[in-house]
């Protein structure tokens, strides 16, 4: 055969493999697969928003393929993200955020989903009649500690002079019902709604009442991922925000979603803690879904340096970034 024929030949082959292997790469991978760690080893309504993006397909518009892990104290979101093994992290507020960060954690906030949230707070049996917090001067009160609760809480009461004793229960409120102790810490969207559930009458000392505000669930990643894959941290942001404005608008059926996750849980329950999420989650004008500012942070920045919990000062303004929010919503 004549040896320029060959070549030919052999071009034209190796050209229709390139072009089939091209073509299996795109098919294979035309989604980009992301790993998001959550802050609580259980499925519950909070993440409703999150696995309604999965189910109704936002996620899979933006050309992503998510998953969320549940986290626990090992696997906890900061430890996750920072080493590289989640690419994106939920916690509880900016808190943890912001402790992390004077570390030496290089992690930045991308999204705020609950404003003036004020879920942690303080749990008294209704019959006791501790409804205030003067009430609680000299009084037993369980703790978690080494949970960011803890550092809201201590601050409110080192603010008015509380003086009490103290005790570390963790998330066991098997000894306030025993009345072992007079009051114990708590999240209102989950023992303030599940100890009444178990016919459990209580009071709720809210910090918010006392001049503290606390934010809730926030989405983070590393300085690394936010400054080289912008345009996936701006996708994961969109779909996740149709996620949320879909349960805000749909709520019963968005909850479908977690309860095909779990199929155990409570409807009647989970629907009212979903209510309390709700009614703290940004969807206005002024304050649109995912909205947070510096002032946010400050206040929370300030609050934990009061409790010398700040390791190493910082600028504030370098634990979060609005760029992705304002490109969405633009």
């Amino acid at each position: 055969m004549n040896y320029k024929y060959l070549v030919l030949i052999c071009l034209v082959i190796s050209l229709i493999a390139l072009a089939g292997c091209s073509d299996q790469a795109t098919v294979l991978g035309s989604e980009e697969k992301l790993s998001v760690r959550l802050p609580i080893p259980i499925i519950e309504s909070a993440f409703t928003p999150f696995y309604t993006a999965i189910d109704k397909g936002y996620y899979s518009d933006e050309d992503l393929d998510v998953t969320f892990n549940l986290g626990s104290p090992e696997t906890n979101p900061v430890k996750m993200v920072a080493s590289g093994t989640d690419q994106f992290g939920v916690i509880g507020g900016p808190d943890t955020l912001l402790v992390a960060r004077s570390k030496g954690q290089p992690l930045a906030a991308i999204a705020m989903i609950h404003r003036d949230s004020d879920f942690p707070v303080i749990l008294t049996l209704k019959e006791s009649r501790l409804t205030e917090l003067e009430d609680l001067k000299d009084k037993k009160i369980g703790f978690f500690y080494g949970h960011i609760s803890t550092d809201v809480l201590h601050n409110l009461l080192n603010k008015y002079n509380i003086r009490h004793e103290e005790v570390d229960v963790g998330f066991d409120y098997s000894q306030l019902i025993a009345k072992k102790i007079d009051a114990q810490w708590a999240f209102r969207t989950t023992a303030g709604l599940n100890l009444p559930s178990k016919g459990i009458d209580i009071n709720v000392i809210s910090p918010k009442d006392y001049g503290i505000n606390t934010h809730g669930y926030t989405i983070f990643a590393t300085e690394e991922t936010i400054q080289e894959h912008p345009e996936i941290v701006e996708r994961f942001l969109r779909a996740t925000i149709k996620g949320i404005k879909y349960t805000l608008e749909n709520p019963d059926d968005a909850l479908l979603s977690t309860f095909a996750r779990d199929t155990k849980l409570d409807p009647i329950l989970e629907r009212k803690r979903l209510g309390l999420y709700m009614e703290v989650m940004s969807n206005s004008e002024e304050y649109p879904i995912g909205y947070m500012d510096y002032d946010m942070f400050k206040e929370t920045y300030d609050r934990l340096k009061e409790e010398n919990v700040i390791e190493e000062e910082f600028d504030v303004n370098e634990a979060f970034t609005t760029k992705f929010l304002e490109e969405i919503y633009s």
